[in-house]
């Protein structure tokens, strides 16, 4: 019995020994946690920031053919000049109860408070599903709806056109004015739902997806218009913008995202945790 004792005595005490020096290594050495869906928001975010930045200076860059397709906008533009006045007027005084329906949805297509929900729930639904194409797709309409944004704001405040609803003519300005009434250049509705209805119509690979994506822009730039929120050539110029802004971002993310390479870790410390990013 006393041998039996012994055994078991020592047998604890070489238990109680190991656990004790793995306590001893864990509180010595505390372990890196890697978490993967911080590194893949903190990767969205840099890829998604970078690609607005470069958006904006783009012109630099332009080549020939880029410079060509400006002069091509400015002139059909232009031309719209010569029938705004009479075709706003006369949108104006003939409305009906289906075209009042219709622009409803062309502005509710070009809300900001519209787009930006389904751009996050596209970027959200991908992280969720780990699904590329979902992720990649939302976080290029955000990169192409905040790029084209902000010029349409800034446009509106510099240029200081007059609206329709003015009653002061088509070529009445009033730059840098804080009045709404002066901020018809370009349209903020048609840019935004042009920016993001682009991009989805590139990324998609059914034919009548396509024509529906690339449909959605007409309704919205029609019903400015048709309510005398702004000149035709007011539509005609800011959806140009809105190309430029969603072809230059469909350009630069894939490149951007190819070409970064990071790691996101999450280290404990003794008063909690700190993210660490190494790029």
């Amino acid at each position: 019995m006393s041998a039996n004792y012994v055994a078991v005595v020592a047998l604890l005490i070489q238990s109680s020994t190991v656990l004790f020096a793995q306590d001893s290594t864990i509180t010595d050495k505390p372990p890196v946690v890697r978490t993967s869906l911080l590194r893949g928001i903190a990767r969205d975010g840099l890829n998604t920031g970078e690609t607005i930045l470069l958006t904006y200076v783009q012109p630099v860059h332009w080549q020939k053919r880029d410079f060509l397709r400006l002069g091509g906008a400015l002139a059909i533009s232009a031309s719209a000049l010569l029938v705004e006045e009479r075709l706003s007027t006369y949108l104006q005084q003939n409305h009906t109860r289906g075209l009042d329906k219709l622009e409803r949805v062309g502005y509710f297509l070009g809300k900001p408070t519209t787009n930006y929900p389904v751009m996050m729930a596209l970027w959200a639904s991908g992280v969720v599903t780990k699904n590329e194409w979902l992720r990649d797709t939302g976080l290029m309409v955000i990169a192409s709806v905040t790029t084209s944004g902000l010029v349409q704001t800034a446009a509106k405040e510099i240029v200081g056109r007059a609206r329709p609803g003015s009653q002061l003519g088509h070529l009445a300005f009033d730059p840098f004015s804080n009045d709404a009434g002066f901020h018809s250049f370009p349209s903020g509705h048609t840019m935004l739902s042009v920016a993001t209805s682009w991009v989805l119509a590139r990324q998609v690979k059914s034919v009548p997806l396509k024509v529906v994506f690339f449909a959605l822009p007409v309704i919205t730039g029609g019903s400015r218009v048709y309510v005398g929120a702004h000149w035709l050539s007011d539509v005609l110029l800011g959806s140009a913008l809105g190309i430029a802004c969603a072809e230059s971002v469909l350009r630069l993310y894939p490149a951007i995202k190819a070409n970064r390479a990071y790691s996101v870790s999450v280290v404990p410390t003794g008063t909690g945790a700190s993210i660490v990013v190494k790029l």
